[in-house]
């Protein structure tokens, strides 16, 4: 598991490994109550995969968030970069190109009011928006902000080699996540009813153990599959 996401969003490892922990042993615990004994022998089995699975949700979860950021941000550069050029070309000023851009995307908009409330105190434009500059996501939006301190025209340019990359990335681990949620959706409520024919169980406990037992591979599956549209 890599920690860079983690540095960068000011998240402590520690802290989201205890998180993690925590929260797996509560999906186990979950799953224990819910399930209850229907499984027999593969209930233990059951519950491991659950906490596995749960663990590495919350584990990866800010590495989707970050991913998340990064193509929202690429995608806004590209407006942002061709309305820095339009006021650097009539205004010639950093710093007025610098008060007036905005943005969509609140991590974006965030970094822009920051600019602004140091220029508007004094600092130099390079040195504001070098500073606010390494806490974007996205190289392309930093690169749009790092021209308008430059005066270059190169910041029209800026964004779309990222975002062209990040969609492609994007469609190609939607193309392999669907078939897998799709298969669980299929297969799941199949296994469990072939169990159920099998082990002859009938009682209405042990079924509607089975159901919620359902719901939890289920549910597991869509946070694995579309976790990352989720953060964005």
């Amino acid at each position: 598991m890599r920690f860079v996401s983690y540095d960068h969003l000011g998240i402590s490892a520690p802290r989201i490994i205890a998180l993690a922990v925590s929260a797996s042993l509560a999906g186990i615990l979950t799953s224990a109550l819910t399930v209850g004994g229907v499984l027999g022998e593969g209930t233990s089995p059951i519950l491991l995969v659950v906490g596995v699975l749960v663990f590495y949700i919350v584990m990866s979860a800010p590495r989707r968030i970050l991913e998340g950021r990064r193509l929202s941000q690429s995608r806004e550069a590209v407006m942002l970069s061709a309305a820095a050029l339009a006021c650097l070309s009539v205004t010639r000023s950093k710093a007025r190109t610098a008060l007036m851009m905005r943005s969509r995307d609140p991590s974006l908009s965030r970094v822009l009011d920051e600019i602004c409330r140091r220029v508007l105190l004094g600092s130099r434009v390079e040195n504001a928006i070098a500073i606010a500059a390494n806490s974007l996501e996205s190289y392309s939006a930093a690169t749009a902000l790092q021209s308008v301190a430059a005066l270059s025209s190169r910041a029209f340019d800026a964004g779309d080699e990222e975002t062209h990359g990040l969609a492609v990335s994007s469609e190609l681990a939607n193309e392999t996540k669907l078939p897998i949620f799709m298969t669980a959706c299929f297969f799941t409520p199949i296994m469990l009813l072939l169990y159920a024919v099998f082990s002859h169980t009938s009682a209405p406990q042990s079924l509607a153990e089975l159901v919620a037992l359902e719901f939890i591979v289920l549910d597991l599956a869509f946070y694995l599959s579309a976790g990352e549209r989720g953060a964005r």
